[in-house]
């Protein structure tokens, strides 16, 4: 009997949009599952990132603190150096440019259909190639993986084939050559990322323990 998809294919959905469930996500056993997987994800990653926010306020402290040590310097030397209307144009510009916001970190997967000649209903089917397209959001260190069932690691790349690195953008193919539910998943960070230990569970909390951050794709059900 083949597993059933509904929760990743409806429920994630309903749940983003602030939309109860039905009776089914409450007696499935396979949705049930899958709804404990993704609350327990969820739940570390809430954990895991407030560790690693900065304290409310830094960035009024590191102003003031710019402040203070600009005035301790001697200003008649800026004043010699500098004219006074290019000094005003200066200070202007540093007040009136904004804080960069963090570049989004992303996973984009789509299915390319295989060539066989029987397809039966709408699913993947063995054969079809998975396409990633990540965006890393500048990260020095990023790499796509895919589980098969939560449990396999199928693909792991970063700079190498089959992965292909442009700036922000990392890319990736692999061949859906078995029945089950793939998950693709980007993960990025400032240091190098620590090596996968097997399960997609294990791997996504000891990334985020590292200060790695990480993007979901959408789950992809092989029948």
């Amino acid at each position: 009997m083949n597993p059933c998809g509904r929760f990743e294919h409806e429920g994630l959905l309903l749940l983003e949009r602030g939309l109860p469930l039905d009776e089914h996500f409450d007696t499935c056993p396979d949705c049930l599952q899958a709804r404990q997987a993704y609350q327990r994800l969820q739940g570390e990653l809430a954990t895991a990132g407030a560790r690693y926010r900065p304290p409310a306020g830094w960035q009024s402290r590191v102003r003031a603190a710019v402040a203070a040590r600009k005035a301790r310097r001697p200003g008649w030397r800026l004043r010699l150096m500098i004219p006074a209307g290019v000094a005003a144009a200066l200070v202007l510009l540093v007040l009136l440019v904004p804080d960069r916001e963090p570049i989004p970190v992303a996973l984009h997967a789509e299915i390319e259909l295989g060539s066989g000649d029987v397809r039966r209903g709408h699913e993947p089917h063995p054969g079809d190639v998975l396409r990633l397209r990540g965006t890393t959001g500048g990260a020095p260190h990023a790499e796509l993986r895919v589980y098969l069932n939560d449990v396999e690691l199928v693909l792991r790349c970063s700079t190498a084939a089959p992965c292909r690195r442009r700036e922000e953008s990392l890319q990736a193919s692999v061949l859906l050559d078995s029945i089950g539910s793939y998950q693709p998943v980007l993960l990025v960070s400032d240091r190098p990322l620590p090596e996968p230990l097997a399960t997609l569970d294990d791997d996504a909390a000891g990334a985020i323990a590292a200060g790695a951050r990480i993007a979901m794709g959408r789950q992809i059900d092989v029948r």
